[in-house]
Protein backbone atom coordinates (compact mmCIF):
# COMPACT_ATOMS: atom_id res chain seq x y z
CA UNK A 1 0.00 0.00 0.00
CA UNK A 2 1.48 3.55 -1.10
CA UNK A 3 0.64 6.50 1.25
CA UNK A 4 1.16 9.73 0.36
CA UNK A 5 1.31 12.42 3.54
CA UNK A 6 1.31 16.02 2.42
CA UNK A 7 2.68 17.95 4.94
CA UNK A 8 3.50 21.94 5.69
CA UNK A 9 5.90 23.84 7.68
CA UNK A 10 3.84 26.46 9.55
CA UNK A 11 5.30 29.53 11.36
CA UNK A 12 5.95 28.91 15.28
CA UNK A 13 5.68 32.17 16.57
CA UNK A 14 3.54 35.69 17.54
CA UNK A 15 6.13 37.78 15.74
CA UNK A 16 4.03 37.97 12.68
CA UNK A 17 4.86 39.50 9.80
CA UNK A 18 3.50 40.24 6.10
CA UNK A 19 4.42 40.97 2.63
CA UNK A 20 3.26 43.80 0.92
CA UNK A 21 0.88 41.30 -1.07
CA UNK A 22 -0.50 40.33 2.23
CA UNK A 23 1.17 37.05 2.90
CA UNK A 24 3.12 35.57 5.35
CA UNK A 25 6.53 36.65 5.28
CA UNK A 26 8.23 33.50 6.17
CA UNK A 27 11.84 34.87 6.05
CA UNK A 28 13.71 34.10 9.23
CA UNK A 29 10.76 32.96 11.06
CA UNK A 30 10.43 30.04 13.87
CA UNK A 31 8.56 26.89 12.03
CA UNK A 32 7.18 23.84 12.98
CA UNK A 33 5.61 20.92 11.21
CA UNK A 34 1.82 21.84 11.22
CA UNK A 35 0.02 19.84 14.02
CA UNK A 36 -2.61 18.34 12.18
CA UNK A 37 -0.35 17.11 9.43
CA UNK A 38 1.79 15.38 11.97
CA UNK A 39 -2.02 13.05 12.93
CA UNK A 40 -1.96 12.61 9.10
CA UNK A 41 1.47 10.72 9.53
CA UNK A 42 1.01 8.88 12.78
CA UNK A 43 -1.94 7.75 10.77
CA UNK A 44 0.30 6.56 8.08
CA UNK A 45 2.69 4.97 10.63
CA UNK A 46 0.25 3.39 12.62
CA UNK A 47 -0.72 1.13 9.25
CA UNK A 48 3.03 1.17 7.89
CA UNK A 49 3.26 -1.17 11.47
CA UNK A 50 -0.05 -2.82 10.80
CA UNK A 51 1.04 -4.14 6.84
CA UNK A 52 4.80 -5.29 5.68
CA UNK A 53 3.74 -3.84 2.38
CA UNK A 54 3.85 0.11 3.44
CA UNK A 55 5.27 2.82 1.68
CA UNK A 56 4.99 6.12 2.99
CA UNK A 57 6.02 9.23 0.88
CA UNK A 58 6.05 12.59 2.69
CA UNK A 59 5.72 15.34 0.55
CA UNK A 60 5.79 19.07 1.34
CA UNK A 61 5.86 23.01 -0.42
CA UNK A 62 7.67 25.36 1.32
CA UNK A 63 11.61 27.13 1.30
CA UNK A 64 14.10 25.00 1.70
CA UNK A 65 13.89 25.45 5.58
CA UNK A 66 11.25 22.87 5.04
CA UNK A 67 13.58 20.44 4.56
CA UNK A 68 13.74 20.15 8.53
CA UNK A 69 10.47 19.36 8.81
CA UNK A 70 10.67 16.40 6.32
CA UNK A 71 13.96 15.39 8.00
CA UNK A 72 11.17 15.22 11.00
CA UNK A 73 8.64 13.13 8.88
CA UNK A 74 11.59 10.56 8.20
CA UNK A 75 11.88 9.98 11.72
CA UNK A 76 8.65 9.37 11.73
CA UNK A 77 8.26 6.76 9.52
CA UNK A 78 8.26 8.08 6.23
CA UNK A 79 9.97 6.20 3.63
CA UNK A 80 10.79 8.97 1.02
CA UNK A 81 10.69 12.74 1.30
CA UNK A 82 9.66 15.31 -1.76
CA UNK A 83 9.99 18.90 -1.13
CA UNK A 84 8.74 21.78 -3.67
CA UNK A 85 11.16 24.40 -3.45
CA UNK A 86 10.95 27.45 -5.87
CA UNK A 87 10.73 31.13 -5.47
CA UNK A 88 7.87 31.23 -8.56
CA UNK A 89 5.69 29.08 -5.71
CA UNK A 90 5.89 32.05 -3.28
CA UNK A 91 2.15 33.47 -2.55
CA UNK A 92 0.13 30.53 -4.07
CA UNK A 93 -3.03 30.22 -2.44
CA UNK A 94 -4.74 27.10 -2.28
CA UNK A 95 -5.85 26.65 -5.48
CA UNK A 96 -2.23 27.15 -6.69
CA UNK A 97 -0.88 25.11 -3.96
CA UNK A 98 -3.08 22.25 -4.93
CA UNK A 99 -1.91 22.09 -8.73
CA UNK A 100 1.51 22.54 -7.70
CA UNK A 101 0.98 19.36 -5.64
CA UNK A 102 -0.98 17.10 -7.73
CA UNK A 103 1.81 17.81 -10.47
CA UNK A 104 4.00 16.59 -8.18
CA UNK A 105 1.83 13.53 -7.27
CA UNK A 106 1.08 12.81 -10.61
CA UNK A 107 4.31 13.18 -12.45
CA UNK A 108 7.16 11.75 -9.24
CA UNK A 109 4.89 9.33 -7.31
CA UNK A 110 2.27 7.65 -9.85
CA UNK A 111 -0.10 4.97 -8.61
CA UNK A 112 -1.34 5.65 -4.65
CA UNK A 113 -3.60 4.20 -2.22
CA UNK A 114 -4.22 6.84 0.02
CA UNK A 115 -3.46 10.29 0.64
CA UNK A 116 -3.45 11.93 4.00
CA UNK A 117 -3.56 15.57 5.11
CA UNK A 118 -4.42 17.50 7.77
CA UNK A 119 -7.78 18.92 7.71
CA UNK A 120 -6.31 22.21 7.54
CA UNK A 121 -2.77 24.42 8.30
CA UNK A 122 -2.70 26.78 11.57
CA UNK A 123 -1.67 29.59 9.63
CA UNK A 124 -4.77 29.62 7.14
CA UNK A 125 -7.73 27.30 8.50
CA UNK A 126 -8.80 27.45 5.18
CA UNK A 127 -9.41 24.12 4.92
CA UNK A 128 -9.44 24.18 1.09
CA UNK A 129 -6.25 22.51 0.12
CA UNK A 130 -7.31 18.82 0.51
CA UNK A 131 -10.70 19.07 -1.08
CA UNK A 132 -8.90 21.25 -4.09
CA UNK A 133 -6.01 18.58 -4.40
CA UNK A 134 -8.61 15.67 -4.91
CA UNK A 135 -10.43 17.20 -7.27
CA UNK A 136 -7.38 17.66 -9.30
CA UNK A 137 -6.45 14.01 -9.15
CA UNK A 138 -10.27 13.25 -10.00
CA UNK A 139 -10.16 11.06 -6.62
CA UNK A 140 -13.11 10.76 -4.04
CA UNK A 141 -12.17 12.38 -0.66
CA UNK A 142 -13.68 12.24 2.74
CA UNK A 143 -12.81 15.53 5.33
CA UNK A 144 -13.28 16.36 9.21
CA UNK A 145 -12.38 12.84 9.79
CA UNK A 146 -11.96 12.03 13.50
CA UNK A 147 -10.51 8.58 13.42
CA UNK A 148 -9.44 5.50 10.74
CA UNK A 149 -10.40 2.15 11.76
CA UNK A 150 -8.92 0.45 8.86
CA UNK A 151 -7.21 1.18 5.78
CA UNK A 152 -5.68 -1.15 2.54
CA UNK A 153 -5.18 -1.21 -0.54
CA UNK A 154 -8.68 -1.35 -1.25
CA UNK A 155 -9.75 1.41 0.64
CA UNK A 156 -10.43 2.65 4.00
CA UNK A 157 -13.57 2.45 6.44
CA UNK A 158 -12.99 6.21 8.26
CA UNK A 159 -15.67 7.97 10.75
CA UNK A 160 -16.34 11.69 10.00
CA UNK A 161 -17.44 14.11 12.40
CA UNK A 162 -19.83 17.19 11.45
CA UNK A 163 -21.54 19.58 13.60
CA UNK A 164 -21.51 17.33 16.42
CA UNK A 165 -22.99 13.89 14.53
CA UNK A 166 -20.49 11.06 13.53
CA UNK A 167 -20.89 9.66 10.19
CA UNK A 168 -18.81 6.39 8.95
CA UNK A 169 -18.05 5.94 5.35
CA UNK A 170 -16.09 3.30 3.32
CA UNK A 171 -14.11 4.59 0.42
CA UNK A 172 -12.30 2.98 -2.26
CA UNK A 173 -8.83 3.82 -2.83
CA UNK A 174 -7.00 5.85 -4.52
CA UNK A 175 -8.91 8.59 -1.97
CA UNK A 176 -7.76 11.37 -0.23
CA UNK A 177 -8.69 11.30 3.76
CA UNK A 178 -8.53 14.95 5.48
CA UNK A 179 -7.76 14.21 9.14
CA UNK A 180 -9.26 16.50 12.32
CA UNK A 181 -8.49 14.41 15.35
CA UNK A 182 -5.04 12.87 16.07
CA UNK A 183 -4.67 9.39 15.81
CA UNK A 184 -4.46 7.65 19.34
CA UNK A 185 -1.45 5.47 18.56
CA UNK A 186 1.61 8.53 18.26
CA UNK A 187 4.90 8.07 17.62
CA UNK A 188 7.66 9.52 19.05
CA UNK A 189 11.14 9.09 16.91
CA UNK A 190 13.83 7.72 18.60
CA UNK A 191 17.30 8.59 18.39
CA UNK A 192 17.98 5.61 16.27
CA UNK A 193 15.10 7.54 13.87
CA UNK A 194 16.86 10.73 13.48
CA UNK A 195 20.36 8.99 12.81
CA UNK A 196 18.64 6.91 9.94
CA UNK A 197 16.67 10.36 8.48
CA UNK A 198 20.03 12.13 8.44
CA UNK A 199 21.15 9.11 5.99
CA UNK A 200 18.15 9.93 3.94
CA UNK A 201 18.08 11.69 0.50
CA UNK A 202 15.16 14.17 0.25
CA UNK A 203 14.18 15.30 -3.56
CA UNK A 204 13.83 18.59 -4.16
CA UNK A 205 11.69 19.84 -7.33
CA UNK A 206 11.19 23.18 -8.30
CA UNK A 207 8.89 24.77 -11.22
CA UNK A 208 10.89 24.06 -14.15
CA UNK A 209 10.44 20.27 -13.56
CA UNK A 210 6.57 20.10 -13.03
CA UNK A 211 3.96 20.23 -16.34
CA UNK A 212 2.94 23.57 -14.78
CA UNK A 213 2.51 27.31 -17.20
CA UNK A 214 4.07 30.28 -14.99
CA UNK A 215 0.86 31.65 -14.76
CA UNK A 216 -0.30 28.76 -12.66
CA UNK A 217 1.83 28.83 -9.92
CA UNK A 218 2.69 31.76 -7.34
CA UNK A 219 0.95 34.90 -6.94
CA UNK A 220 0.25 34.85 -10.70
CA UNK A 221 -1.81 32.08 -10.78
CA UNK A 222 -3.50 32.89 -7.32
CA UNK A 223 -6.96 33.73 -7.73
CA UNK A 224 -7.43 34.55 -4.12
CA UNK A 225 -6.90 38.19 -2.71
CA UNK A 226 -6.20 39.37 0.81
CA UNK A 227 -7.61 42.18 1.13
CA UNK A 228 -6.94 43.09 4.58
CA UNK A 229 -4.62 40.74 7.31
CA UNK A 230 -5.00 41.80 10.81
CA UNK A 231 -3.81 41.04 14.12
CA UNK A 232 -7.13 41.04 16.52
CA UNK A 233 -7.08 43.46 19.12
CA UNK A 234 -8.40 41.99 22.82
CA UNK A 235 -10.19 44.71 24.81
CA UNK A 236 -11.05 43.56 28.31
CA UNK A 237 -12.94 46.05 30.79
CA UNK A 238 -11.47 44.75 34.23
CA UNK A 239 -12.50 45.84 37.77
CA UNK A 240 -10.98 45.88 40.40
CA UNK A 241 -12.29 44.62 44.26
CA UNK A 242 -10.91 45.13 47.19
CA UNK A 243 -13.48 44.57 49.52
CA UNK A 244 -17.02 43.03 49.85
CA UNK A 245 -15.75 40.93 47.23
CA UNK A 246 -18.66 38.30 47.39
CA UNK A 247 -21.64 40.81 47.51
CA UNK A 248 -19.76 42.79 44.36
CA UNK A 249 -19.66 39.36 42.65
CA UNK A 250 -23.49 38.98 43.10
CA UNK A 251 -24.63 42.07 42.43
CA UNK A 252 -22.79 42.35 39.44
CA UNK A 253 -24.21 38.24 37.85
CA UNK A 254 -28.13 40.04 39.03
CA UNK A 255 -27.26 43.05 36.54
CA UNK A 256 -26.07 41.14 34.24
CA UNK A 257 -29.35 38.92 33.98
CA UNK A 258 -31.70 41.70 34.37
Amino acid sequence: MNIVVCIKQVPDTDDIKWTKENNLDRSNMLSKLNEQDEWALDYAKKFKDKFKDVKITALSMGPMQALETLNYALAKGADRAILLSDKLFSGSDTFATAKILASAISKYIGDFDIILTGQMASDGDTAQTPVSLAQMLDIPDITNVVEIHNADKNGAIVSQKLDNVINMFEVSSPCLIAVKNECKEKYKPKIGDYIKAQDSKIEIISAENLDLAREDIGIIGSPTMVYKAFRPELNKNTEEIKEDYVQKIIDFMVKVNE
